[in-house]
């Protein structure tokens, strides 16, 4: 329990944690939301297959930065409505994190292989599962109160497994930016001399026709008038 908590110390204030059995747990109201909704939406995008599809659509989108900019506005203290209200923020932001972190590192992936083909679009069920899973996240948000039941190892559990799995999808996605620059710089030379050579072979190509024209112009004499 020591242990953790120093762990945790380093990375989150551990200031206004829940109480569970007794204990303090080792984050904030906050951060406990953060790991919590980063941990849900990685087993949600490794159960469903999610993370093999290109970047969302518009709508999933919109929906991801109204929550981004709410929970922005809780956690600049703008609105805070108490520890419910936290917990929900930081729901709101472990969800879009983990989303387009992995999302986001998958796309990277995929536009560096050498023949790229399009991602399978988002389907409606898709969709329909991005958006429940955000209203579970805020359901899960009001029903912690009832859920304090399952202890302080079970959430601190949820903690450890969330904050591993936002590294991962971080390191992911610093490896996929760096892989896509590599290859996106490979390829620009050879693009911009392949894109030079249409031209000159086309000029090439006019310079031997209008030179095969002017021998054929010259091997055509004119017809001779028969002198009577």
């Amino acid at each position: 329990m020591d242990c953790l908590t120093d762990i945790f110390s380093h990375l989150c204030g551990q200031d206004r944690c829940f109480v569970v059995d007794g204990a303090a747990l080792p984050v904030c109201q906050r951060c406990l939301g953060l790991y919590a909704g980063a941990a849900v939406t990685g087993a949600w995008l490794a159960m469903s297959g999610t993370w093999r599809r290109g970047l969302p659509s518009r709508s999933i989108v919109l929906v991801n930065v109204a929550m981004l900019l709410t929970a922005m506005a809780g956690g600049m203290h703008a609105i805070d409505l108490g520890p419910m209200w936290r917990l929900i923020c930081g729901l709101w932001t472990g969800h879009v994190t983990m989303l387009w972190l992995v999302l986001g590192a998958a796309h990277l992936f995929h536009l560096s292989r050498a023949v790229v083909r399009p991602q399978p679009p988002w389907t409606r069920r898709d969709r329909l599962q991005a958006v429940a899973l955000a209203a579970g996240l805020t359901m899960l948000a009001a029903a912690f109160g009832p859920l304090r039941w399952l202890g302080w190892d079970f959430w601190t559990a949820v903690v450890s497994l969330g904050a591993a799995m936002l590294l991962g999808a971080l390191l992911a996605a610093t490896v996929a930016v760096a892989v896509w620059f590599s290859h996106a710089a490979l390829r620009g030379f050879p693009f911009s001399r392949t894109s030079a050579a249409p031209e000159k072979l086309t000029d090439r190509k006019r310079h031997q026709v209008s030179s095969q024209n002017a021998k054929r112009s010259r091997s055509v004499e004119p017809p001779t008038m028969s002198a009577h």
